[in-house]
């Protein structure tokens, strides 16, 4: 008698004792899901999914989800940063890409690290698909983490983000799937004969297909390295003469494995300190010898040499890349470059300027970098003038 009405949803979070509204949806599934994805995110106390229902002039509200996150449990894995710099992937090869692997490397970090695997092999491999889906909404969250940020950024409705990103990610899946199925029906790996495979594989799906089953094949070969930095030697034997076709390809994955903050630490070696271990990092991306007196700790190990040697050569630009992100992100962060004196960061700051310069001037990391390291001397000088309760002339640096 009154009609059907309309009806909306909406996804309510709570974080640190205060509520927020996550989203608005007119799809019931889609505010369920982006609940699940609050949830697995991680930083949230309590999540609702409320229904507003207008019906003969009247507006009906109904918590259809109210969720708390248990005190004093296990905690699911969540993801391990943001989705700043997700390229907006419309077909699989975008998914595949590089700037795409390292949104993925960054969200999904906790769940990569404990499985010991990389971005390329999880897009490649079911089984390791089996396992994220097994991580309950992780999965989701990352989509909707990359959706939400694309709606931002492009002004976009998230639903529909979702939608699509969903859609992708099921194709890689059923693509991965099929390659496991047929795995015995195809070519073989044969890392002594990259310029065979490549042919066998050319024979059997055309140079189009090339890329996809030669990763696909050498995530099977990666399988024996175990660890992460295992993975990495083995990626440096097959680099040492490879081709610019697959040489391409494996400087992709190492550009994964050196993603990991983890993995890099222990391929740096034993370092007493942040600022140790990026003085480190930067004399190998300028292949330089650390320099005698005490500063650094242990050398880096041979692996990551290696790659910092291919990459001043220009043989691994995207590992070059990624690298030299890791040194600006450590510098953006709010980690103090020695924990056991905390007084000598000014000091540090200069050395570490230092040795990101180059023979000719240049700064590695050009601008940004320039920019991580400011912002860093500015916190520094401000917590120089607290310590001195100059509070207001510490507040008026940040404005300037």
């Amino acid at each position: 008698m009154f009609g059907k009405g309309s009806s909306s949803y909406e996804v309510q979070s709570r974080r640190d004792g205060r509520w927020q509204i996550e989203g608005a949806f007119t799809d019931q599934e889609a505010a369920l899901s982006c609940a699940r994805s609050q949830l697995a995110g991680g930083g949230v106390e309590e999540v609702k999914v409320v229904k507003f229902r207008t019906l003969a002039g009247l507006s009906l509200e109904t918590v259809i989800l109210n969720k708390k996150v248990p005190v004093g449990v296990k905690k699911a894995l969540v993801l391990g940063g943001s989705a700043e710099g997700a390229p907006f992937c419309r077909t699989l090869d975008d998914l595949y890409g590089f700037e795409s692997r390292v949104v993925i490397g960054r969200l999904l970090r906790p769940f990569l690290d404990a499985q010991r695997l990389t971005p390329t092999e999880l897009l490649h491999s079911w089984p390791a698909y089996r396992k994220l889906e097994e991580q309950g909404a992780l999965l989701g969250a990352a989509v909707h983490a990359v959706a939400r940020h694309h709606g931002d950024l492009h002004g976009i409705a998230v639903p529909d983000r979702v939608r699509v990103l969903r859609g992708l990610v099921v194709s890689a899946s059923s693509r991965a799937r099929d390659f496991l199925a047929e795995r015995k029906r195809l070519p073989g790996f044969d890392d002594r004969d990259l310029d065979a495979t490549s042919r066998r594989i050319d024979a059997v799906v055309g140079e189009g297909g090339h890329d996809t089953l030669f990763l696909s094949l050498l995530t099977l070969h990666l399988a024996e390295g175990g660890t992460l930095p295992g993975k990495l030697e083995q990626l440096l034997v097959l680099m040492h003469n490879a081709e610019p076709r697959h040489l391409a390809l494996f400087d992709g994955v190492a550009a994964d494995v050196v993603g990991s903050a983890d993995t890099l630490k222990e391929l740096l070696g034993e370092q007493p300190s942040l600022a140790m271990g990026l003085c480190a990092l930067a004399d190998a991306l300028h292949g330089r010898d650390p320099e005698p007196g005490g500063l650094l700790g242990a050398p880096p190990s041979s692996a990551l040499t290696r790659l910092c040697d291919l990459a001043i050569r220009e043989r691994a630009p995207l590992s070059r890349i990624v690298l030299i992100d890791r040194l600006r992100q450590a510098l953006a962060g709010d980690q103090p470059l020695d924990r056991r004196d905390p007084k000598t960061e000014g000091a540090l700051l200069r050395t570490i300027t230092e040795r990101l310069t180059g023979a000719d001037g240049r700064l590695l990391g050009g601008a940004a970098m320039s920019k991580a390291l400011d912002r860093r001397m500015l916190r520094h000088r401000q917590t120089v003038l607290r310590d001195q309760g100059m509070h207001d002339i510490a507040d008026r640096l940040s404005m300037r």
